[in-house]
């Protein structure tokens, strides 16, 4: 499912939402590939955060993305006019996710991904749900497409697709979490948790090991020739 030498797109609908879903695996391949993670909310105008984007940009070089490599929406480069930086809970009304779409396609447009990573659409978090229908409503072009996993609001998530990691892994995703200041109280951060998530899932993939899981929505096979699968 990664390739060496792929592009890397990840969209998070809040700062913390991939470091949760796909952090082991941004560890496990931080030599191979090529990250870019694009940001819609930083939380402040609805929670008070004001730290979240120096802690997203903390979290992303834990796991070996560059600053240069992390946006929020309104800092997107090349784009025609500006985008505004979504607020959480108001993902889902049809102007924001009219944003969502301009966002998705031109995203794809300037980084030209080989992999694309969203929220599997099968959240209960109508944010993370409204990002992940809408990348799969109208992203095309020659790139994979998967949905990830954020524990707290997965209730119907059904994995079939699995990166297998190493504890060193599991360390760096928690270390990455745990950059975000404000977070700290927050019980679904427990190294154990998400320890205990891997091992879940890798009885999922039938093994025992430690793995992260998504929901393929799409394999583009010519990918398969872009440099052999890591």
């Amino acid at each position: 499912m990664i390739y060496k030498d792929a592009k890397l797109l990840c969209f998070s609908p809040h700062p913390d939402d991939v470091e949760f879903g796909l952090g082991g695996l941004l560890n496990r391949y931080r030599d191979m590939v090529t990250c870019y993670i694009v940001v819609f909310s930083d939380r402040n105008s609805t929670r008070g955060e004001k730290h979240n984007e120096r802690d997203q940009l903390r979290a992303a070089e834990l796991l070996g993305v560059p600053p240069e490599n992390v946006f929020f929406i309104d800092q997107l480069p090349g784009k025609d006019k500006s985008f505004q930086r979504v607020a959480i809970q108001y993902f889902a009304q049809e102007d924001h996710r009219a944003r969502i779409r301009q966002v998705l396609s031109h995203c794809v447009k300037t980084f030209e991904p080989t992999v694309v990573f969203v929220p599997s659409v099968n959240e209960t978090m109508q944010d993370h749900r409204a990002v992940g229908e809408e990348a799969v409503r109208v992203l095309r072009g020659n790139y994979d497409i998967y949905g990830y996993e954020v524990p707290k609001h997965n209730r119907n998530f059904r994995p079939n697709a699995f990166v297998e990691l190493n504890s060193g892994d599991i360390q760096a995703k928690v270390a990455a979490l745990n950059c975000y200041s404000e977070f700290t109280t927050r019980y679904y951060f427990d190294h154990k948790a998400l320890e205990s998530l891997a091992y879940v899932r890798a009885l999922d993939a039938g093994f025992l090991g430690l793995v992260e899981a998504f929901e393929v929505y799409r394999i583009f096979s010519a990918q398969q020739a872009h440099g052999g699968r890591c």
